[in-house]
């Protein structure tokens, strides 16, 4: 409550200060509705089914949220800020409220050199579905809506010249070492989840990053090095390449010296006072991504990727998944006295699927877009081909002088026993509609 109580204070400091200066002010109204159903097929509804309560609002049927958001961007005399002020509503008289800062930085300049101190957003890397070598942010990839993404606090000092930049970045100086071990991770990029997975978030661990830049002609030249007090040492590689006027080619590849992920025990309990999952830290984990972007002179456009993951779980991890799903489903008629251990353990499935940023370390991925006028219908695919599991996304998109509207559907499914469809979401539809002021 104090720290809501601060943020809601430090945003109308901030919204105050903004009109006061009357430099470089702007922001956006959002309106959102969406509607989200439910897997039947996953662990965490028919946990639901055994135990009210238990589960993410996804475990219902169907789930309405209304969202209203206001988003505020000022800079002025070398400082810039995003704050957001956010209300939601489920539809059944149920609402809470929120507020954050997106960023607050201070930067100084002379010459080629810059400095930075505060919270700032820090995004690198060329790909669009997975970016490995995004290792400031670590932004969640393939949001259905467009939205600021929230910064990391951080020290930087980055230079640049007409072909070169370099950045060095101290991320999170204030973490401890207690603070980091007892953080997890919190969804999936793939699947929007809200489930802990009880992995350390490495967003949230004190880091120093740095990233050099170099441009060749049409090739753009990035190299990466990260250092985590948690994660230890990883170095990264990307490149851009313009073949022509409608062609561009990437690439981005990341080596990890180890990564932490979940493991099942050996043959666990039926029912457990606890998880059956435990961390492993695995060693000389690799993530390698190609893809191309296309367009012409209709302004279609098509993305086209592909990646590996070495740090998401292997397919025998999600065959050992699927059997224990399996397997307390079909004890559950000889478990009548015993409904609420088996909800907790059924729940304690979903850890798995926010252990990594992928859900399977094979994906290829294809997105197509026209523009219209002010039209953009847009049409991505994600498939794993280990399992046959496939995400569809459609959208449409219409952009007026100061009025946005968006409306798309997302629908999570595939082969009846991929991981995709035995997620707790099974669809989602949204209306948005934003004001820019």
């Amino acid at each position: 409550m104090l720290k809501k109580t601060a943020l809601l204070a430090t945003f109308a400091l901030l919204t105050g200060y903004a009109a006061a200066q009357t430099v470089n002010g702007s922001g956006q109204l959002r309106a959102l509705m969406s509607q989200q159903s439910a897997n039947p097929k996953s662990p965490q509804h028919q946990a639901s089914q055994l135990r009210d309560g238990i589960g993410a609002p996804q475990a219902e049927q169907a789930q309405q949220l209304g969202t209203l958001e206001a988003e505020l961007h000022f800079g002025t005399k070398g400082i810039n800020g995003i704050a957001t002020l956010q209300a939601q509503s489920d539809g059944r008289g149920n609402s809470n409220s929120d507020a954050w800062l997106n960023e607050l930085v201070a930067a100084w300049g002379e010459g080629g050199w810059q400095l930075s101190a505060g919270k700032k957003v820090v995004e690198w890397d060329v790909a669009y579905g997975f970016r490995p070598n995004d290792v400031v942010q670590q932004e969640k990839r393939r949001s259905l809506i467009a939205v600021s993404a929230i910064g990391r606090p951080l020290l930087m000092a980055e230079y640049f010249d007409a072909t070169l930049a370099a950045s060095l970045v101290w991320v999170n100086p204030g973490v401890s070492d207690s603070t980091t071990s007892g953080s997890t991770t919190s969804g999936s990029t793939n699947s929007n989840l809200t489930t802990s997975g009880g992995i350390p978030d490495k967003g949230e661990e004190q880091a120093l990053a740095g990233r050099v830049y170099y441009r060749l002609g049409a090739l753009d030249l990035h190299g990466f090095a990260r250092y985590g007090k948690h994660s230890g040492a990883s170095l990264g590689t990307a490149l851009a390449w313009v073949a022509s006027d409608a062609l561009e080619l990437h690439a981005s590849a990341r080596y990890l010296r180890h990564s932490d992920g979940l493991l099942m025990e050996a043959q666990p309990a039926l029912l457990l006072l606890g998880s059956p999952w435990h961390s492993e830290t695995r060693k000389n984990i690799s993530q390698v991504l190609l893809g191309l972007n296309w367009s012409n002179e209709a302004q279609h456009s098509l993305i086209m990727e592909a990646w590996w993951d070495a740090s998401a779980p292997s397919p025998q991890q999600w065959r050992a998944w699927s059997a224990r799903n399996l397997q307390l489903l079909a004890a559950a008629p000889k478990l009548v006295g015993q409904t609420s251990a088996l909800a907790g353990n059924l729940q304690a499935q979903n850890q798995l699927l926010s252990s990594s940023a992928n859900l399977h370390r094979q994906n290829l991925f294809a997105r197509w877009s026209w523009q219209k006028a002010s039209w953009q219908p847009a049409l991505d695919l994600l498939w794993t081909p280990a399992d046959n599991g496939l995400v569809t996304t459609a959208s449409l998109g219409w952009q007026g002088d100061q009025l946005r509207v968006d409306a798309g559907w997302r629908w999570y499914g595939g082969a009846a026993d991929s991981v995709f469809a035995q997620l707790p979401l099974r669809k989602l539809a949204y209306v948005s509609m934003t004001w820019a002021f």
